[in-house]
């Protein structure tokens, strides 16, 4: 070997006795990275933090008020209907309603105990099928267990069309509203949908989409309604407009009772209500703001005393003092 083969041998060697350098990890001595920059730090004394509470407090309790009454003054009555109806059986309930409904009035059917919340409920649909697009392969469709095909198949002309829990559980029930004097209440059904939901999400399919149908309309909105699933287990969903104003009385609602609740130990209602700028009956957020103001009002009361009776002495390092 030449001695310049063996200087280059000697270069790319590694000599065991020598330690080997390291590239540092330690970031830029820079101030965003060494955290130097500029910040603001406020110093919460006593007086910030009572005036802080006293404002909070009186913005949330005004606030609550109005949200409470907004929610008092929505007209609602509803009245349990699967009790004494069975299922198949045609049946007629009253609702009695005390003061006048001023339109629009929303007609309700209201589920117990009906976890639409659930993950793979909430999954379970294939949203490439619900906007009419063709789906040919068994893996596109696995989200809808266990509702995919017939019999399992992986035959395209066997999925169900649409595939899924949701659409399989469609609420089926029907009601028609009558006045006191038996004539039929006009129900609008056509904008109990979301707009968006008919524009974008829901088409019906082609003849050349193949599948066994589920749903004959996939822009029913009765059906759209029910696939926007609802976040707790009791719900309201919305079933008809009616655009006149309803006088106090009894009015009766007849009923085709179809939809089974007992597996699910659940109860079906029939709800009629009007609305408020804040939506329908709901006076929790109202309280929620009285709560919170109320609290905040009485802790910056209660800070205030204790400041005025024993203030303390701010910058004192005595109070730092955690070995005594």
């Amino acid at each position: 070997m030449s001695a310049t083969m063996r200087k280059i041998f000697c270069c790319k060697s590694d000599d065991p006795t020598q330690p080997k350098k390291h590239k540092s990890k330690r970031p830029a001595n820079t101030a965003f990275k060494q955290q130097r920059l500029k910040a603001c730090q406020p110093i919460l004394t006593p007086i910030p933090v009572i005036i802080t509470f006293l404002v909070i407090g009186i913005i949330f309790v005004p606030v609550g008020v109005v949200m409470l009454i907004s929610s008092n003054n929505v007209v609602e009555v509803e009245t349990r209907y699967d009790d004494n109806c069975q299922i198949g059986e045609i049946c007629t309930v009253t609702l009695d309603i005390k003061e006048k409904m001023e339109e629009p009035v929303y007609l309700y059917y209201k589920l117990t105990n009906y976890y639409q919340n659930h993950r793979r409920y909430v999954k379970s649909r294939n949203d490439q099928q619900l906007r009419g697009n063709k789906v040919t392969s068994k893996s596109d469709i696995e989200d809808c267990d266990p509702v995919k095909s017939l019999d399992g198949s992986s035959d395209k002309n066997n999925f169900f069309l649409p595939c899924g829990l949701i659409a399989k559980s469609y609420f089926n029930d029907t009601f028609a509203l009558r006045y006191p004097n038996n004539k039929l209440v006009p129900l609008k059904k056509k904008g109990i949908a979301w707009s968006s939901d008919l524009d974008h999400k829901f088409k019906n399919p082609g003849s050349d989409v193949p599948g066994i149908r589920v749903i004959s309309d996939f822009e029913d909105e009765d059906f759209v309604v029910w696939m926007r699933t609802a976040g707790l287990p009791t719900f309201k969903k919305l079933y008809r407009i009616i655009n006149t104003d309803l006088q106090p009385g009894n009015y009766s609602v007849t009923i085709q009772n179809n939809y089974p609740t007992a597996k699910f130990d659940g109860k079906k209602y029939v709800v009629l209500s009007t609305v408020s700028w804040l939506g329908g009956k709901n006076p929790f957020l109202g309280i929620a703001y009285i709560v919170v103001g109320s609290l905040c009002i009485g802790l910056g009361i209660l800070f205030g005393f204790v400041h005025c009776i024993r203030p303390r002495r701010l910058g004192d390092i005595t109070y730092l003092n955690w070995n005594k």
